[in-house]
């Protein structure tokens, strides 16, 4: 009658957006061609409203448990909390990230475009040295932006994770597609 949590996981493993895009094609097909994209980025948005949702009273769960010595129930939660904000990472991604046939005419980058600029080498951006440098987005005093695998991380005041593309956009105050562009 009920699922197993073990069920549960299997099926949240799987990963929600294959799932996720097949109800997405269902919805779109009832809709005429020129509002099936539109149609498609409400119900993304849907889905993510609730993620995000969830993601809260996971947040609220995590830290009532860390006030506990229940160890297994807290990496539990932090691991479906870690799963749910990978899913709303993915879910954005597909709403502003995904180029679609319906919108082929404003379409300037393609996906290929996209692979490459991710591939371009950080430190044709950047000078590192031994994979470490001062960060360029605070004062920095010691070196805290790290390099690995073609990704850089602030160790310091920012906190943040960047690729290439990401990168120029904060850097230039570009836009994704333009820095794609700038990456080509």
């Amino acid at each position: 009658m009920f699922e197993s949590i073990a069920e549960i996981l299997d099926d949240f493993k799987v990963g929600i957006v294959p799932l996720t895009r097949e109800k997405i094609r269902q919805h779109v097909a009832e809709y005429p061609e020129e509002f099936k994209n539109g149609a498609r980025v409400e119900y993304l948005k849907e889905c993510m409203e609730g993620m995000v949702e969830k993601a809260l009273y996971l947040m609220a769960d995590y830290e009532k448990l860390s006030k506990t010595d229940d160890v297994d129930t807290r990496l539990f939660v932090g691991d479906q909390l870690l799963g749910t904000v990978k899913t709303i990472s993915k879910l954005q991604d597909e709403i502003y990230f995904r180029r679609h046939p319906a919108n082929k005419q404003k379409q300037e980058i393609t996906d290929d475009d996209i692979r490459r600029a991710k591939e371009y080498p950080f430190e044709e951006l950047y000078e590192f040295k031994r994979g470490m440098a001062l960060c360029p987005f605070h004062d920095d005093r010691q070196p805290s932006f790290s390099l690995h695998n073609n990704r850089a991380t602030c160790f310091g005041a920012c906190g943040k994770t960047w690729d290439t593309i990401a990168f120029v956009m904060e850097r230039e105050g570009l836009s994704f597609i333009d820095a794609v562009k700038r990456l080509r």
